[in-house]
């Protein structure tokens, strides 16, 4: 492909996420399939090449402009390496999506200020259709899929460019944040949350702990408190962090993001989501599971209005809109981004849930795919972040720790078990 030096501006949240990044907040996550026989590089490598062609705004790099970041679309095509680092701690500004295997296992490594979690699944999905149709039904990704032909291929980019500056009501790469801004009263949220107190890590390492678990034991479990898996499963965190640190006085806060796609019946490959933040006060007493779930439930149905994240897009975009920050050199705001970040942002919260929900693939595939896994960026403040991702069958809970102390994941799963949740357990350390 020539490089026709297209660019892309970045959405509200990939403008502050290209401007923290650091070795203990690299803003990577990562999304694994777990596959029946070892990976075959030379057809990852063409399943790329494909995917280079069908989703153009990922194949970027990211740039230094005068006052923001911007993407840029680059000459290389999607990355495909061996793994030989902990996940989520190496991203590159002119490589912010990675492709990445290891033995029978491919993973997908990619900048939050290129996509959230639901972007970077669709994407995903067809990288592993498009893989496992390739290697056990025969069919080679022709000339025309790949773009080799150069008079096909520029008329492919050209179109996606045109979608993107012509149509933007329908464009996959519009920014729908900006679409959304009103003018309301700012969302409050919590601005000192407590921190779990432990030391973190050397730079560039992150453990992994993940626990497949049965779907039909979880439901059976949510369904004695009307509730459902997610929200099962992010209120034993809450109990789990209650009873280790009952003495505590901040609230527990945890950010558990919103796809905002269904909520506004839109369609983007790029970020569309905001962390909504269910707290609990630990200086009110103990709390059984009972009252916690009940909690959860009733927040979820308060918080997820149209209305309600009409303050929270606000809140998000406004001060991107400011004249002053908007007019401040971008190299000045490289310098304290990481701390405004910091103050406003992760200082509001403890730690994260990310619930990616059941991957649906096509169900010929099945027999192929042994599990998945979903694992969120690591964050000095929110040292310890949970990632979930399912199956039909499965429900895949991973803990992302940038520490060595792992009490916290080897309690929540304990708990499980106590009430017949069993966990197979696998770790990267």
């Amino acid at each position: 492909m020539k490089n026709s030096k297209e660019w892309y501006k970045l959405d509200a949240f990939a403008k502050t996420y290209s401007s923290i990044i650091s070795e203990g907040r690299t803003t990577c996550f990562r999304l694994s399939v777990l596959l029946s026989e070892e990976i075959d590089t030379d057809l990852l490598k063409k399943t790329a090449l494909f995917l280079e062609q069908k989703y153009p705004f990922y194949n970027s790099e990211l740039k230094k402009g005068i006052f923001w970041n911007y993407l840029q679309h680059k000459r290389n095509g999607f990355s495909v390496e061996l793994e030989n680092t902990y996940p989520c701690t190496d991203v590159k500004r002119e490589n912010p999506l990675k492709i990445i295997y290891f033995r029978k296992k491919i993973s997908l490594e990619i900048a939050h200020f290129l996509t959230d979690g639901i972007g970077a699944s669709d994407f995903f999905i067809d990288l592993i259709e498009k893989y496992l149709e390739m290697k056990y039904f025969k069919r080679e990704v022709n000339e025309r899929e790949v773009g080799n032909n150069e008079e096909t291929n520029n008329l492919k980019y050209k179109y996606e460019m045109e979608k993107s500056s012509k149509n933007e009501k329908i464009s996959e790469y519009s920014d729908l944040y900006s679409k959304y801004m009103k003018r309301v009263n700012k969302e409050k949220t919590v601005k000192h949350a407590f921190h779990i107190p432990l030391k973190i890590l050397e730079k560039g390492q992150y453990y992994v702990t993940t626990g497949e678990i049965s779907i039909e034991d979880i439901k059976r479990e949510s369904r004695k408190y009307n509730t459902t898996v997610g929200k099962y499963l992010l209120a034993v965190y809450f109990k789990i962090l209650l009873d280790k640190y009952p003495q505590i006085k901040k609230q527990i806060v945890i950010g558990v993001p919103v796809d905002l796609r269904k909520i506004f019946s839109e369609k983007t490959y790029r970020n569309f989501f905001i962390n909504i933040t269910p707290s609990i006060d630990p200086s009110l007493g103990s709390y059984t599971l009972e009252e916690i779930i009940k909690y959860v439930n009733n927040y979820f149905k308060i918080k997820i209005t149209k209305k309600e994240f009409y303050k929270s897009i606000y809140k998000a975009i406004n001060p991107m809109r400011n004249i002053f920050i908007k007019s401040v050199p971008y190299l000045i705001k490289r310098i304290f981004f990481p701390f405004i970040f910091d103050y406003y942002g992760e200082r509001g919260y403890t730690t994260g849930v990310s619930n990616l929900g059941i991957l649906k693939l096509n169900r010929k595939y099945s027999k192929y795919i042994k599990g998945f896994r979903f694992l969120p960026p690591p964050s000095k403040r929110c040292k310890i972040k949970m990632g979930i991702i399912s199956d039909e069958s499965k429900v895949y809970l991973s803990f992302g720790n940038l520490t060595a102390n792992h009490e916290i994941e080897k309690e929540y799963f304990t708990y499980l078990r106590r009430r017949g949740i069993k966990s197979k357990i696998s770790t990267n350390y």
